[in-house]
């Protein structure tokens, strides 16, 4: 695992203060060999999947299996308002559970909470030194077993303290996206928004890179404040923080794949310097267990955030573009909150806003060009009140994908928008 961390500097003439802004990166590489993969494929075979969207899912899910191999361990777990194991636990790379997923149809109700208990079960008598995971795929809500999202959410959380962490896939409009993304965030693992059958294969295969190129599980980003006059700390993106007794703030940023670098954006306010010059700001330390060819291995690394604190300006354009990214994300999210008490002018003037600040940027990346159509896109839909729930589910996937630095996923999601 490397971690590795850029500044840029603003000087604020009020009271002789900086801010300084703080982009970790942090990246891994793949193993030559591959730690091996438990994972429970959770499929939704309730009514509303008839049609198209069982026979992607299906599709999505043979593909899945069959990238397995015998070093592997799978089960699969179908539910609707009965849950039954179609196929293992067993050894993966076998045609049986290909053919046992051939075999799934529509019915009944959604046991959500049963679906995902019994895979939770199967990943748990096969823990491997490497990956436990239980992927769910749902289009609906939970209205059978347990359906407080509170208790769901505990119970994610609950098993991925026991080595088993949980992706949930939502499909279409009717998902609750309110409930499978706190679910997948305290349950460790991926949150996916599938908006057309089309997209599904190119979702599961995302998922599925992501086990492949597993780098480091557990990570744990810990920063403390070292100068006298830093005040205080803002974190740019939308991740749960904890304060410690001891005056620190902690990050959990779960897995880090080798496909995907993780990100963590965050400004030090430093007040009333009057002793200018290079100093230490701050510290930080990562904490990580690392997939290695040995086996998994713990990590940890300490870093003084040293900032020219000087009376001037050190800018540096690649921290400061992705933390407008962060920023639209949150703008996103926001807008979404708004749209939720009818708001939609507040929401529209939001993310009209935001798109307006990307426009400087736009002639020097792709990606924000990209960012500011869409979000001007999605201010008009809500302006002439055609904002619905595919668009709540689209915002609040293209905020997640932002914050986390998911460019792949944001490509196969995105809508087509006119030059």
């Amino acid at each position: 695992m490397r971690a590795d961390v850029s500044l840029s500097t603003k000087f604020l003439t009020t009271q002789n203060a900086h801010q300084v802004g703080l982009l970790l990166t942090l990246s891994g590489e793949t193993p030559a060999q591959r730690a091996p993969i438990n994972v429970a494929l959770v499929l939704d075979r309730s009514g509303s999947m008839e049609g198209m969207p069982i026979e992607a899912a299906k599709e999505a899910a043979r593909r899945f299996a069959s990238f397995l191999t015998a070093q592997d361990r799978l089960s699969v777990v179908a539910f609707d308002d009965v849950v039954d194991t179609v196929y293992g636990p067993a050894a993966g790379g076998d045609p049986a559970a290909e053919q046992a997923i051939d075999l799934l149809f529509a019915r009944g109700s959604t046991n959500l909470s049963g679906g995902w208990l019994k895979g939770l079960q199967h990943a748990q008598r096969g823990l491997v030194d490497g990956t436990n995971r239980v992927v769910l795929l749902t289009d609906g809500q939970a209205n059978q077993g347990v359906v407080d999202p509170d208790q769901l959410q505990a119970m994610t959380q609950a098993g991925a303290g026991n080595r088993v962490t949980t992706t949930c896939i939502g499909f279409g409009a009717g998902y609750n996206e309110d409930l499978l993304e706190p679910m997948s965030r305290r349950g460790g693992g991926n949150y996916w928004h599938v908006e057309s059958h089309d997209q599904m294969a190119g979702i599961f295969e995302e998922e599925i890179e992501g086990l492949v190129a597993l780098a480091a599980q557990n990570v744990e980003v810990e920063v403390r404040l070292t100068h006298a006059k830093a005040h205080g700390v803002s974190f740019l993106q939308s991740y749960p923080v904890q304060t410690t007794p001891e005056g620190t703030w902690r990050v959990k940023l779960h897995d880090l794949y080798a496909t995907s670098p993780k990100a963590l954006g965050l400004v030090f306010h430093v007040e009333d310097v009057r002793e200018l010059g290079k100093v230490e700001v701050a510290q930080v330390r990562i904490e990580a267990d690392v997939v290695s060819e040995r086996g998994i291995e713990h990590r940890l690394i300490v870093m003084p955030v040293m900032a020219n604190l000087d009376g001037e300006d050190h800018v540096e354009p690649t921290v400061e573009q992705t933390f407008l990214r962060f920023e639209a994300a949150k703008a996103r999210e926001e807008a979404i909150r708004r749209a939720d008490r009818g708001d939609y002018d507040g929401a529209a003037a939001c993310l009209r806003a935001v798109s307006a600040s990307l426009m400087p940027h736009a002639a020097s990346s792709s990606m924000l060009a990209e960012e500011m159509q869409d979000l001007y896109a999605q201010a008009e839909r809500h302006a002439s009140r055609s904002y619905d729930a595919m668009d709540r589910k689209y915002d609040a996937a293209r905020a997640m994908g932002a914050r986390d630095m998911k460019e792949g996923y944001i490509r196969k999601m995105r809508r087509p928008r006119p030059e």
